[in-house]
């Protein structure tokens, strides 16, 4: 029962200790109600360190942790409290038992009931008393000691009454064949802030480099009109939603992670915003397959989502065409497999040629110092001076094709004795000498449904 009712006080009132109780009691409930009325589970850890070294030794215990309480219960460990007793996990553990929870705990506030211990025969109250000297701090003299309350924080097992205590989830311990215990790594507790915890850490970091590296990917490719204009066709669209999907939420997950930090539930759903809007692209995943965020169980809500938002990041959109960068195999001999039937059944081919030289230079000189044939028979057209494959410029490119920027585009015939040459070889080499410095080849491949 929350209190909201302000303590009255009034000239001639008699001070006693339930008057200041009273008021900080009123001053707890109205904190606790605006957090509960402003935010959404206001209550999991800020920070959280569990004993590596005790965990070694067979027990369980927390070298830090801050946060609040599902009751509004404040703790700051060790700064303003004490760390609970540790546990010895050989005692907590049945004889076939491989799994066990442990909860960081304390006695809920009894409305009229004892709240303060003095004593050690008193362990159930929620707060221990303790005398502290404190010095005045406008003179800095006259040092009292001063009575505070001390919370009284234990650890309790799954399985132990939780009855009358204010509970939270703090990990999960794991037993191996060898007797030794470990922590669960992909148990996370309630949060205030996912930056707490390694695994969630570790998803949303993961998420920002897949985002970059599929943005960079679809990007390239778009068809470039010039240095700050990019175009899309009607063939692109697919292409051009996902890119757009992606790029959306890249800078929001880049800051979550890089900048802000924040409650696992502005990550969740920023990644349900994601899912959402990538299973568009999806014949197998449907928005409502996307599991509901539960504040008390992250580990497995986070851990579900993120492993379908990967599958559905690795979502391909159908393309028409197959690009292959020719890479440098000799001095001015440039050559690429073509190690799949499809593209050499029903296609057409282009040869894109960029180099350190005018575009008129590259228009008029390639079809005729460029060769074009296998790899294994390019070096005996170069000696013997005969041609390859015949090259014919193509001003304006097929549309599905991803024109590139200061790159030209060439025809290739596909017959003759090169083609067939290139057919059994199942590979493709083209020579480039010098007139043309510094090329950059690529080969282009439309498949039969582009044609």
């Amino acid at each position: 029962m929350k209190r909201l009712q302000p303590v009255i006080w009034t000239k001639g009132t008699f001070l006693s200790p339930q008057y200041l109780q009273l008021q900080d009691r009123f001053l707890e409930n109205l904190l606790q109600f605006h957090l509960e009325s402003l935010s959404f589970c206001p209550w999991g850890f800020r920070s959280l360190q569990i004993s590596q070294e005790a965990l070694a030794a067979g027990s369980f215990g927390i070298s830090s942790a801050s946060g609040i309480l599902p009751d509004g219960l404040l703790f700051d460990i060790p700064a303003s409290d004490s760390a609970p007793p540790p546990k010895l996990l050989a005692d907590c553990f049945e004889p076939d038992q491989t799994t066990l929870e442990l909860l960081l705990a304390v006695p809920q506030y009894r409305e009229r009931g004892l709240n303060v211990a003095t004593s050690a025969r008193q362990g159930g109250a929620r707060y221990r008393a303790e005398i502290e000297l404190f010095r005045d701090e406008n003179t800095g003299l006259s040092e009292k000691p001063v009575q505070i309350a001390r919370k009284n924080l234990r650890l309790l097992v799954e399985g132990e009454a939780l009855d009358g205590y204010s509970t939270l989830r703090v990990a999960r311990v794991l037993r191996t064949e060898a007797g030794m215990f470990q922590l669960d790594a992909r148990f996370v507790p309630p949060l205030l802030d996912f930056q707490a915890n390694d695994y969630l850490s570790a998803i949303a970091r993961r998420l920002v480099e897949i985002l970059s590296a599929r943005s960079s990917a679809i990007a390239g490719l778009r068809r470039q009109k010039n240095q700050s204009l990019a175009d899309f066709t009607a063939a692109d669209i697919a292409n051009f939603w996902l890119l757009y999907t992606i790029n959306t939420a890249f800078p929001a997950f880049r800051h979550l992670f890089e900048t802000r930090g924040g409650h696992p539930e502005t990550l969740y759903a920023a990644m349900l915003d994601l899912a959402g809007a990538l299973t568009t692209f999806s014949t197998t995943i449907h928005p409502r397959d996307l599991p509901t965020y539960e504040h008390d169980d992250l580990g497995r809500c986070f851990t579900e989502l993120d492993e379908k938002l990967r599958i559905l990041l690795e979502t391909v959109v159908p393309s028409n065409f197959v690009s292959l960068p020719l890479k440098l195999v000799q001095p001015s001999i440039y050559a690429t497999s073509l190690d799949n039937d499809k593209y050499l059944v029903n296609t057409k081919m282009y040869l894109a040629v960029n180099a350190e030289t005018s575009k008129a230079e590259i228009v008029g000189k390639a079809p005729y110092l460029v060769k074009v044939c296998s790899a294994s028979h390019i070096e005996h057209l170069v000696r013997q001076a005969l041609p390859g494959l015949p090259l014919t410029y193509v001003d304006s490119p097929p549309s599905a094709i991803p024109i590139k920027l200061n790159y030209q585009y060439f025809s290739l015939s596909q017959s003759g004795l090169c083609w067939e040459a290139i057919q059994r070889a199942r590979n493709l080499a083209a020579y480039v000498p010098g007139e043309l410095p510094n090329p950059q080849l690529e080969l282009i491949i439309l498949l039969p449904q582009a044609n």
